[in-house]
């Protein structure tokens, strides 16, 4: 059985709800504390970011920005690379799974033109957005919750979060140099229109990029969220109806749920452990384990009512996304839309995917304690 790309986040939907419903059934959670358990502000900045993601898409600029690495790649090592860097990079504007939903169907599309080790060079791409879009606080869910729940300055997190990604780079592209190698020169042909061109409606794209950068000042506090949010409903409403449609609703279902049971299973631990969870380099470790197991953002909602110590909890959730397939929602939506384009090839790439992870995790995670501890 394939799983589509959003059969991930509508299972882990039911499974949220589920939970939900079982705290409300046992009265371990009260109906009438659920509104309150929820940052509204947080929710709608989550979905106006995913909403604008599907709007460029509609205008046809992630085709264009596509098109563009296509024509810059003249030999397979430097497609690889733009490849990598493209994910990279979109990931920290547009959030980690936007990213993938532009990088990953092109690269399918173009590997039937060219020889890439399809497989290989998707998985890199699966952590490369999962390690880029933790530079920016919109870059990826965990990022969002940390910036807005231990009100942090811009100045602050960025001072964490470029070592992190600085260093996660040249580690990607080290193994990518050595696992993936040289290639040879080849003419690439990329996707084009009538006139050589992807067909980019600019007009529709200006105003979503202008709005995304009013989305980026409300998360910096100087713009109300009201404003930008309510201006780009309004907006995709006239302009780009179908964008509205086509937003995971699940995903951000999801978000919505974790909040409550997130909030009483934190308070559960609290109590477990008899208070604040001591130690950075054990808020950093819990941050990468438990994202193995439920994922790094419910990691994050969880983790955040027993410490706090943002930065060690940054670098544990972040890095977290690396491991099983279960360890982010990217991971998820990426192995789902690898097997959407390549059928029944789902044990090899979960084989694959585990052993690059792991050894990322591996690496990344020692060179990391040094720097937290």
């Amino acid at each position: 059985m394939r799983l589509k790309p959003r059969t991930a986040t509508q299972v882990a939907f039911y499974i949220t709800l589920l939970l939900l419903l079982i705290l409300l059934a046992t009265h371990l959670l009260s109906a009438r504390e659920l509104p309150a358990t929820i940052d509204w502000r947080l929710l709608v900045l989550l979905g106006s970011f995913m909403l604008i993601s599907e709007g460029l898409k509609l205008t046809g600029f992630m085709d264009w920005i596509a098109a563009r690495m296509a024509g810059a790649g003249h030999s397979l090592s430097k497609l690889h690379l733009l490849l990598l860097m493209g994910a990279f990079i979109l990931a920290m504007l547009i959030t980690n799974d936007a990213a993938l939903f532009a990088v990953i169907p092109f690269t399918i599309a173009l590997a039937q033109r060219v020889k890439l080790d399809l497989r290989r060079i998707v998985i890199y791409e699966i952590i490369a957005v999962n390690l880029g879009s933790a530079l920016t606080p919109w870059g990826n869910p965990q990022n969002l919750f940390i910036y807005h729940y231990y009100h942090l300055s811009p100045g602050a997190f960025f001072h964490q979060s470029y070592p992190f990604v600085l260093i996660s780079l040249a580690t990607l592209l080290l193994l990518s140099f050595l696992t993936l190698g040289p290639g040879k020169r080849r003419g690439l042909d990329s996707t084009t229109g009538e006139n050589g061109e992807p067909l980019v409606f600019w007009d529709k794209t200006a105003i979503l990029l202008s709005v995304f950068v009013l989305l980026v000042l409300s998360v910096l506090h100087i713009v109300p969220v009201s404003i930008s949010a309510g201006f780009l409903v309004l907006y995709m409403g006239i302009a780009l109806r179908s964008g509205l449609c086509r937003l995971d609703w699940w995903l951000l279902g999801t978000f919505l749920l974790l909040f409550p049971t997130m909030s009483w299973l934190g308070s559960a631990l609290t109590r477990a452990l008899g208070g604040y969870l001591g130690g950075s380099l054990a808020v950093y470790g819990a941050g990468i384990g438990i994202s193995q197991l439920i994922s790094n953002v419910p990691a994050v909602m969880l983790l955040s009512h027993v410490t706090e110590d943002w930065r060690s909890l940054f670098y544990g959730v972040n890095l977290g996304g690396l491991g099983t397939v279960v360890a982010s929602f990217a991971n998820l939506i990426g192995m789902s839309l690898y097997l959407k384009g390549v059928k029944d090839d789902w044990k090899g790439f979960l084989f694959e995917a585990l052993i690059w992870n792991v050894l990322l995790l591996i690496i990344l995670g020692g060179i990391f304690v040094l720097i937290i501890g």
